[in-house]
């Protein structure tokens, strides 16, 4: 039964692993093994105060493990398991014969099994009540206190899951309750369990990991689900004030809001939007500007839904129309009157908003030419083209989208403007990169170069970008001189089309130019372009590759510089040796642990002294070597190991 080995165990585990469980089994940290059918089960001592619960299911000699520890599975603590079950199986308690057992037990000595049993676990009564109609009612208190002592500790990273794990212990007794269809019993744990979520985020628990507040999630999701179980007006409106206190300060993304429209109807409503309006306005006497911008928009978005999922849509539009002051109660209004079909009050609504400062500015342009392709269809005489002009200009001054790029085209087409605007956009539109990709996107490749060579701001991707496809097109003159300037420029990445557009450029232009753009590499110091570079010199202008190793000789992966020595040795063995001698006397000066590059110099500096027939160079060159750094015996030692040579 369950025939594993130790080789078993260590080839499902990694090394580090393995061996550390190993230690632990050997320490004795293995309590209380029982073995159930096919599932092994104990505890285990870790670094917290109570041992982690470990679980290991073999079937067929495949292994999969469970453990309360941050790890979850696959665990040291799984391997001390598995090792115990492997050398003491004795040592294991058999599950299946303590059941058999049963049978000879009197009544009185079961139920005080079961007894201990339920005093270890409360939560499993939950699960075997016997009577269906049966209406258990809990201690919220005691509930409560106890979920307060799980959040009031230091929850930092390493601690949060512990917290989460004993929080989801009280989690199942709901469960349990739900599943019974006692759905107030349930509801008030959940609601419990995320008032302590919010009370361990509000005292700075780490849950940089997001356990916390996915289980604060979920607990919400099941209070909805309890809600909606619920046809008692009186026991939601008890629950209302509650609710609304949490939704309204708690601020840590945990969707507290969604409660509200579980509990939410035509009676109770109005007390809803007077409590927050009222909360908003203590906010606007004491708040900064921004902070009750932020929380208007999400109080009066609430209650516009709220109204909404009651059937009540009067009222929506009512409340969007509060305080319209910034763009961002324009954009609200607009939507709701987009909703309604009243195309022509949203736009106005919108160029209203555009002489406002505050707000999103996006979001406003976007809203205008969406509205604009609509009425481009019924009523194209609204949509004035100066207006048009400043919006999309606008909307494409930071970045290029080519979805809004197209509506707005949609937009001056339906107007008859549209080349016209193409014309604008090239001479005046402020963003220049934009307007390159503008070409591009529409396929007005020449256009799109002809403004890059002429004006020295337009971005390396941008230009890029247009070499790409400047060399698709067979433009492989073209394509060398943009990548050269993207490359002058600044570039960088050296991204999958790098590969074709260098292998381009190197093969096009002509030593001269790609010499003045190498001196421009080595003027501002851009070592990664030029490690981006060398690769593709080495075979036509393999002394250019040299020269930028030689201005980067310090930071250049050895490899490289052993590459482009043997390279350069072609023409000028000398210039090969020499490129790797400079090498060797920055390695030797900084410290030992590069003494391994120091001899994999030398082992090129061989090979090129070798390939012209004076090996016997090589060798004063590195009895000399060693004469003047006889103070380095490591690195001395290394070199007689490696060439095998006395020196």
């Amino acid at each position: 039964m369950m025939n594993i080995t130790q080789d078993m165990i260590k080839d499902s585990f990694s090394e580090r692993t393995f061996y550390r469980g190993l230690d632990y089994y050997e320490n004795g940290y293995v309590i209380g093994p029982v073995i159930l059918d096919n599932t092994l089960y104990a505890r285990v001592i870790g670094t917290m105060e109570t041992p982690y619960e470990v679980k290991a299911f073999i079937n067929n000699h495949k292994i999969d493990t469970k453990c309360t520890c941050p790890v979850g599975y696959k665990c040291k603590h799984a391997v001390a398991l598995l090792l115990n079950w492997v050398h003491e199986p004795s040592s294991f308690i058999d599950s299946n014969k303590f059941i058999t057992s049963l049978n000879s037990m009197s009544k009185h000595e079961i139920i005080n099994i079961v007894k201990k049993i339920i005093n270890h676990n409360p939560a499993i009564v939950c699960e075997y009540s016997i009577n269906a109609d049966e209406r258990p009612q809990i201690n919220i208190d005691a509930i409560s206190n106890k979920i307060d002592w799980i959040v009031c500790e230091d929850l930092d990273y390493y601690h949060i899951w512990d917290a989460v794990r004993k929080l989801e212990e009280i989690q199942d007794i709901a469960d349990g309750l739900m599943d019974k269809e006692l759905y107030k019993n349930a509801a008030e744990i959940y609601l419990e369990l995320i008032k302590g979520c919010i009370t361990a985020f509000d005292q700075g628990a780490d849950d940089s990991g997001g356990s916390m507040g996915e289980f604060a999630i979920q607990c919400v999701s099941d209070f909805n689900q309890c809600m909606k179980q619920i046809n008692d007006p009186a026991y939601k409106d008890m629950l209302l004030e509650t609710i609304l206190d949490i939704a309204n300060n708690e601020d840590y993304g945990l969707d507290t809001w969604d409660m509200l429209f579980g509990i939410i109807n035509k009676d109770n409503i109005s007390h809803v939007e007077e409590y927050l309006l009222e909360k908003l306005n203590a906010e606007k006497k004491y708040a900064s500007e921004s902070h009750y911008q932020y929380k208007k928009n999400n109080i009066i978005h609430v209650l516009m839904d709220l109204y909404a999922h009651i059937g009540m849509p009067q009222e929506k539009l009512r409340l969007a129309q509060f305080e319209l002051i910034t763009r961002d109660d324009h954009i609200r209004l607009a939507n709701v009157l987009i909703g309604e079909k009243r195309y022509e009050d949203a736009f106005d609504i919108i160029k209203k908003g555009m002489a406002l400062s505050e707000g999103s500015f996006n979001d406003l342009q976007k809203l205008y030419f969406s509205i604009a392709s609509i009425l481009i269809d019924q009523k194209p005489d609204l949509v004035d083209f100066s207006t048009s002009i400043d919006f999309a200009f606008d909307l494409m001054s930071r970045y290029f989208y080519k979805d809004d790029y197209e509506k707005i085209k949609k937009v001056f087409s339906g107007i008859g403007k549209l080349e016209e605007f193409k014309a604008t956009m090239l001479t005046n539109m402020p963003n220049r990169n934009a307007v390159v990709s503008a070409l591009l996107h529409d396929g007005d490749l020449q256009a799109a170069i002809d403004v890059i060579l002429t004006e020295p701001k337009i971005s390396s991707n941008i230009i890029i970008d247009v070499s790409k496809t400047a060399v698709d097109k067979g433009m492989e003159v073209e394509s060398s001189r943009l990548t050269k300037i993207a490359i002058e420029r600044g570039w960088m990445n050296a991204g999958p089309p790098m590969d074709t557009l260098l292998k381009v450029m190197t093969g096009v232009l002509d030593m001269h130019t790609l010499e003045n753009m190498c001196n421009s590499i080595i003027k501002k110091g851009s070592y990664g372009n030029a490690l981006m570079l060398i690769p593709y010199l080495l075979d036509r202008y393999p002394e250019l590759s040299a020269a930028l190793v030689m201005n980067f000789i310090t930071h250049m992966p050895v490899e490289v510089v052993g590459q482009v020595a043997c390279a350069v040795a072609k023409k000028s063995p000398k210039q090969g040796a020499s490129l790797c001698r400079i090498r060797i006397n920055e390695d030797i000066l900084r410290s030992h642990i590069h003494y391994d590059k120091v001899v994999f110099l030398f082992k090129i500096m061989r090979g090129i002294c070798s390939s012209i027939g004076k090996e016997s160079d090589w060798v004063r060159c590195i009895r000399s070597f060693a004469a003047e750094n006889k103070g380095k015996k490591k690195l001395i030692d290394m070199m007689r190991k490696e060439f095998e040579m006395s020196i």
